[in-house]
């Protein structure tokens, strides 16, 4: 026999199990100051990281990233128009408020070398990597034997 409890009813637009991973998640990120999370999509290529968010009706001059300690910070504030003298909400399903995305960067990140640009709501980030550092040889000086066993 299947039992079906009303939990979607106390969890408005989301399932129980999807809050508790929000909840868990924010908990351990520090994330929980933010009010809504953009969706990322994240790729690395031979020369960099790419990362773009979807920010559609947030202004571009709302917008902060930062690039410091190895970690890549997306942040900003979505505002949505208010209602107009007797009008009324019927359904409101755009996030608004702040919002905040963390990601570390691996080693190879050049901190010094993140563009950003924004288009059509999406905000992409480009970071670029450290060139890998190329053996150098090292010249070997050869010390006379006289000059060695003077120094005794």
């Amino acid at each position: 026999m299947t039992y079906t409890f009303p939990i979607a009813a106390s969890f408005p637009n989301t399932s129980l199990r999807r809050e508790i991973d929000r909840l868990f998640v924010d908990t351990i990120s520090g994330r929980a100051a933010a009010q809504w999370q953009p969706h990322v999509t994240a790729r690395e290529d031979g020369q960099g990281y790419t990362f773009e968010a979807d920010l559609p009706g947030v202004a571009p001059e709302k917008v902060e990233v930062l690039a410091e300690d190895g970690v890549l910070t997306l942040r900003g504030t979505r505002v949505l128009g208010s209602l107009a003298a007797g009008e009324k909400a019927l359904l409101t399903e755009a996030p608004s408020g702040a919002f905040q995305r963390r990601f570390a960067l691996p080693k190879q990140a050049d901190l010094q070398a993140v563009e950003a640009s924004y288009r059509f709501g999406v905000l992409t980030v480009r970071v670029a990597k450290v060139a890998p550092a190329q053996p150098r040889r090292v010249p070997v000086t050869v010390t006379p034997a006289a000059e060695y066993q003077s120094a005794e």
